[in-house]
C-alpha cells in the first residue's frame, strides 16, 4: 500500500510547487540544507522534494529517513535510488521526542494526521523547544470530493500496480486474487482525509509554544485537482539565535 501511495505522489509536480519555494524560504533562512524526515514509512515525496528543490529552486538539499517502527528495506530502496541524497536510521526515532543529535530542517509529509491533538503539539512543541525548523505537508483534507477520490482507490490500485517497480507477485496476488492493497488503501485514504487538521486546528496546535516563531499555515491549491495541500512550516523568528 504504501508503495502504491508513494508511486501516486511521484506522478505531478503541480502540486508542490508553492509548498517547495514556502519550504526552500524556510530552510535558506536558516541556513538548513538537511531535511530530518520523520514518520517516514516508505519515504513518500521525500525524493520528489528534494529534486524539486534542485530545480525548481536551485537548492541543493540532503534527507535523512527516521521513524518510529523504521522500514529499513524501503529506506535502502530509497537510500540506493538516490546516492548522496538520501540516508536513513535504522533505530526508532520518536517525532515528540527527538534526540538532540539529529540536526536539520524537520519535515513529515502525510503523517501528521495519524497523530491525537496532544501528540500533535508534542511534535511541535519538541521542534520549538530544540529551536529547529518544521514542515508538515498533507496531500489529503476534510472535505466531501477529497474524501470521494481517496475512496476511489478501489479502481485506482488495480489501474496503478502493472506500473509501480518492481513488480512483485505478492503485490499481485493482494490486488488482483485477494484484493486486500485496494480495500485497505481506500479505507487508510478516507480515514486519513477525516483524521487531517484544518488550517483553524493547525493554528490551535501552535498557539502558545513561543513568540519567537514564524508560522506559516495554509491550503494550497491547483486548479481541476479536488485536493488542497495541507501544509504547515515553522522556523525560529531569529535564527541566529537558534
Amino acid at each position: 500500500m504504501t508503495d502504491f501511495l508513494a508511486y501516486v505522489w511521484s506522478l505531478s509536480d503541480d502540486r508542490y510547487v508553492e509548498f517547495v519555494r514556502r519550504l526552500k524560504g524556510a530552510m535558506a533562512a536558516m541556513g538548513e540544507t538537511q531535511l530530518l524526515d520523520m514518520a517516514s514509512g516508505s519515504a513518500g515525496p521525500v525524493p520528489k522534494l528534494l529534486e524539486m528543490l534542485e530545480t525548481q529552486e536551485k537548492y541543493t538539499a540532503t534527507a535523512l529517513l527516521t521513524d518510529l517502527y523504521p522500514e529499513v528495506s524501503a529506506f535502502e530502496k530509497v537510500k540506493a535510488a538516490h546516492p548522496g541524497r538520501v540516508d536513513y536510521v535504522t533505530t526508532p526515532v520518536d517525532a515528540t521526542a527527538v534526540p538532540a543529535s539529529f540536526k536539520g530542517f524537520r519535515i513529515m509529509c502525510n503523517s501528521f494526521h495519524h497523530l491525537p491533538p496532544d501528540m500533535a503539539r508534542k511534535v511541535l512543541a519538541d521542534a520549538v523547544a530544540q529551536r529547529r525548523g518544521i514542515a508538515i505537508m498533507e496531500l489529503v483534507e476534510r472535505r466531501g470530493p477529497a474524501i470521494a477520490m481517496t475512496a476511489a482507490a478501489l479502481l485506482n490500485v488495480p489501474l496503478a500496480t502493472p506500473f509501480i517497480r518492481p513488480v512483485r507477485m505478492d503485490r499481485l496476488a493482494l490486488t488482483y486474487l485477494m484484493p486486500l492493497i485496494p480495500i485497505a488503501a481506500a479505507f487508510d485514504g478516507v480515514v486519513s482525509c477525516l483524521r487531517t487538521y484544518s488550517i483553524e486546528e493547525m493554528r490551535e496546535l501552535t498557539h502558545g509554544l513561543s513568540d519567537d516563531y514564524t508560522w506559516d499555515i495554509d491550503r494550497l491549491t491547483n486548479e481541476g485537482n479536488p485536493f488542497g495541500l495541507m501544509m504547515l512550516i515553522g522556523r525560529p523568528t531569529n535564527p541566529s539565535q537558534a
